[in-house]
């Protein structure tokens, strides 16, 4: 029997969990329940404006000026991170040759559901890569970025490409590196966590 879906969360949400020691796991989930649950406001959404320019900027070949015009655009609480990751990008991008990718699936474990959701592809030399890029300011950890890499080799297993990890504000690519044996059941244990401490943060509300 399967078990039904507790919750379905970003991949972005589960990185930040798994990535979290002690406490900052209850944060990390307190903030996949402010953000991603309920009904979906723009306003609320801090990097949808960077995420746009990417997309459509890709698509029509000027995502660094469509970088720009979002840290122009954006609120004054924004401004900051936007002018960060307005930078990386530049930096980063140069004349790389990117393709948009849309096709977001769904990583399960348990009662789970992780949308894995990479953005673009980079074809470099004679390796595509595909990439989804992370714009928060805490860099992050090894597992938290082999955990984002080694979801989307599951997810996408025949997509004929090399997954990768973009931390903009550093324009620092990851790609595959060696796990400790057991990766995948670290996996599915963060899974059961985030769900257990998800359900007594619910009961206790």
């Amino acid at each position: 029997v399967t078990n039904p879906i507790s919750a379905t969360i970003s991949l972005g949400g589960f990185v930040d969990f798994a990535a979290a020691t002690a406490s900052g796991r209850i944060t990390a989930v307190h903030n996949v329940i402010d953000n991603e649950f309920g009904d979906y406001n723009p306003g609320h959404d801090f990097y949808r404006g960077i995420r746009l320019a990417i997309r459509e900027g890709i698509a029509n070949g000027d995502d660094v000026s469509r970088m720009q015009r979002a840290v122009q655009d954006c609120s004054p609480r924004r401004r900051a991170s936007y002018e960060s990751l307005a930078t990386g990008w530049a930096g980063w991008r140069r004349r790389k040759d990117l393709e948009v990718f849309s096709q977001p699936l769904r990583w399960r474990d348990g009662a789970l559901e992780v949308r894995v959701s990479p953005k673009f592809t980079w074809q470099q030399r004679h390796e595509k890569h595909l990439v989804w890029p992370y714009f928060k300011d805490p860099e992050l950890s090894r597992d938290g970025v082999q955990a984002a890499i080694r979801l989307i080799e599951i997810t996408f297993p025949e997509s004929g490409c090399r997954p990768a990890v973009l931390d903009v504000r550093r324009q620092r690519i990851y790609q595959p590196a060696r796990r400790r044996r057991g990766f995948d059941a670290w996996l599915s244990g963060e899974a059961a966590a985030f769900v257990s401490m998800l359900d007594s943060i619910r009961n206790v509300a």
